[in-house]
């Protein structure tokens, strides 16, 4: 890494707690298996929530057809905030906002996020909100992480509820697994399918 380098990863990391900016090579322990869920499989999952299918009857692509799926996504770190008064555990909060990138690298939305520490060992579990602004519209998503298992590379799962615009009313499913973990602070590769 040049000092150039450096000076560039020094300004990407303004704003974010330090213990976060080097968590993912921390966890890069052992091979991952990240047990990823392809974005059909996860507008089967959303349709079928919804009622949009029914094994034996509907195929595949018509639960492709009634959802709106999107993938490719990557979510990058720009503010995050520990809120533990120096005693990291249960009841911590984590406060942080992040860009929703595309495919090709191009910002296309914002995400606000919260998540309160439920416990630190043997893995973190934390219970995550977020709410993401997409040109198109907005959606929520809320659930349990396994943060030891996704900085790892384990796929996590999150509920999703479409509050605006194409995902209004709609319901489904986003996953989240660690992009590069050699990133400081680390990205991650996100999709959603809601129906």
């Amino acid at each position: 890494m040049t000092t150039a380098d450096n000076g560039a990863q020094a300004k990407n990391t303004a704003g974010i707690d330090e213990r976060a900016v080097n968590s993912g090579a921390a966890f890069q322990q052992a091979e991952p298996d990240p047990g990823p869920v392809d974005i059909r499989a996860l507008a089967v999952a959303a349709a079928t929530r919804a009622g949009r299918y029914v094994a034996g009857r509907d195929t595949v692509d018509d639960a492709v057809a009634a959802c709106v799926a999107r993938d490719g996504l990557t979510e990058k770190i720009l503010k995050l905030r520990i809120n533990d008064g120096g005693q990291e555990g249960l009841g911590t909060t984590v406060d942080y906002e992040d860009a929703i990138l595309d495919a090709g690298g191009t910002e296309i939305g914002k995400s606000t996020s919260s998540a309160v520490v439920l416990s630190m060992t043997p893995h973190m579990w934390q219970i995550h909100r977020s709410t993401v602004e997409l040109a198109d519209g907005s959606y929520e998503s809320s659930g349990l992480l396994d943060v030891h298992a996704m900085m790892r590379g384990m796929t996590q799962i999150l509920q999703v509820t479409g509050v605006s615009g194409r995902y209004e009313g709609k319901s489904g499913y986003a996953t989240i697994t660690i992009g590069d973990p050699t990133q400081k602070p680390p990205s991650y590769a996100i999709s959603f399918a809601v129906c």
